[in-house]
């Protein structure tokens, strides 16, 4: 079996932004909006405590066929939270999804922030509160979370009048771009944040890339700690890993696991930290609690522990069966492996399904030569760029990269002159001009803070080759 390079999470989901100066828009009283949140078919809701200035917080559950294209296949209730502004025009209506389940809940996103908008949260199908009981495997397909999002924008665009956009980080803004390849007049645009394209199983794009990551003398640092830990060090990372409290290992043993660690090492230093954090890259000769201080902080063993493998098991299926993965780029490190394949077959929920190729293929045909309203933003040195999205023959689309970007790459930290562009984009789809949000720092509630955390505990699952 082979394995599939884990990591995909949103990038910092911008928490904490404060909304002064915007004005006020009268329209639904809160008990007045429920009740039309009530009325909606086969929609449940409450109204939920909220530290949001000017926001009244929603959490919703949308009935959902398990197969939109076989309604007696029975049903699912699918998570969706909800922060209202204003249902009146021009608000706009922020449309995300993290891709995975829904962590977001009442944390404005980005767009939501810079355009004092309207937010809903969606759970992907098949991931935390969202899933089918039992689970059919087979109806977890970028079409039927396609239809999943349709079902629910339809739905309140019989309440809110302003422009609706979708977006999303990584494995969300990709979610983003399929629903529009299905349903393309849904929403008026998308902003799609470091959101990679892959093609097949170990897509050679990616290593190659990786071989242009930052600066030199800071990959080969890099790459020299992961040998040095695989290759002279196991048994002390092994010590260390085994005394972390409150994580089992059932699914995939600690062996394996930390040697999943240790081989996502480089792809999750430029994912996360990046060029700013190269000071931090202990020396070879550093003592063994250095060394695993800098894999817990960059690439945790514990991040295939039973409990995060059962979090992201949906996302390990898809990516078997539609979304693949890439060669993560290292051969270096082969002739220290000491596991195969089948040390891994706990990462998947069911028996490995067959790749759809077609499925990607077919995506990047639409945003090629049938998208429009498109926004892409990447991270020069995010190793998943290397999957970034080729416009074509794409309408009013662009791609912006912001310069040594990580996985965080967002609108706030693009270059200004592409700032505007992303802003005038925005204007136009909207009717809304986009303003830079002050940032609250307080606490947990640094911009990004919430969700790179989350990403940091994203199991590896870095693809392994037979051992030499």
């Amino acid at each position: 079996m082979k394995r599939v390079l884990g990591g995909l999470l949103v990038a910092a989901a911008i928490a904490g932004y404060g909304c002064g100066g915007v004005p006020e828009h009268q329209g639904l009283s809160p008990d007045q909006l429920l009740e039309q949140l009530r009325a909606l078919p086969g929609v449940t809701a409450d109204m939920a405590p909220t530290e949001r200035a000017n926001y009244h917080y929603y959490v919703l559950h949308f009935t959902q066929p398990v197969d939109h294209n076989d309604p007696s296949q029975g049903t699912f209730q699918q998570e969706v939270s909800l922060l209202h502004r204003s249902e009146i025009a021009p608000v706009p209506m922020i449309v995300q999804t993290s891709g995975y389940f829904d962590f977001n809940l009442d944390r404005p996103v980005e767009l939501t922030a810079m355009l004092a908008a309207n937010q809903v949260s969606i759970e992907h199908r098949y991931y935390g509160q969202s899933r089918p009981v039992p689970t059919d495997w087979t109806k977890l397909t970028i079409a039927q979370m396609a239809a999943d999002e349709h079902e629910i924008i339809t739905a309140l665009r019989g309440i809110y009048h302003g422009a609706f956009l979708t977006t999303g980080g990584s494995k969300g803004g990709m979610t983003a771009v399929y629903h529009r390849r299905f349903y393309p007049d849904d929403v008026e645009g998308t902003v799609a944040y470091v959101a990679p394209l892959t093609f097949g199983t170990e897509d050679t794009r990616y290593s190659d890339f990786i071989e242009t990551l930052g600066p030199a003398s800071c990959r080969q640092a890099v790459r020299e700690v992961a040998v040095e830990m695989l290759a002279h060090r196991r048994d002390a990372m092994l010590a260390r890993a085994q005394l972390q409290p409150s994580h089992t290992y059932t699914r995939v043993a600690i062996g394996p696991a930390l040697e999943a660690a240790i081989v996502s090492l480089e792809w999750s230093f430029w994912q996360y930290a990046g060029a700013s954090a190269c000071g931090s890259v202990p020396l070879v000769t550093a003592s063994d609690d250095e060394l695993f201080a800098f894999l817990d902080e960059v690439s945790p063993v514990s991040n295939c522990d039973d409990r995060e493998l059962a979090r992201f098991e949906s996302y390990i299926y898809q990516s078997y069966a539609e979304l693949g993965f890439p060669d993560g780029g290292t051969d270096y490190l082969n002739s220290y492996k000491l596991y195969t394949e089948a040390d891994y077959e706990g990462e998947l929920p069911t028996e490995e399904p067959t790749l759809n190729r077609h499925a990607m293929r077919d995506i990047d045909d639409y945003v090629e030569h049938h998208g429009e309203h498109l926004l892409f933003i990447y991270g020069e040195w995010d190793p998943w760029t290397a999957g970034k999205f080729v416009l074509g023959n794409a309408v009013d689309s662009e791609v912006l990269i912001q310069p040594q970007g990580t996985h965080s790459a967002r609108i706030a930290t693009l270059e200004a002159s592409d700032r505007d562009l992303a802003f005038a984009m925005l204007k136009a789809w909207t009717g809304v001009l986009p303003v830079m949000p002050l940032v609250r720092r307080s606490g947990s509630e640094a911009a990004g803070q919430d969700s790179d955390e989350m990403l940091r505990r994203m199991p590896p699952l870095l693809v392994h080759g037979e051992p030499k």
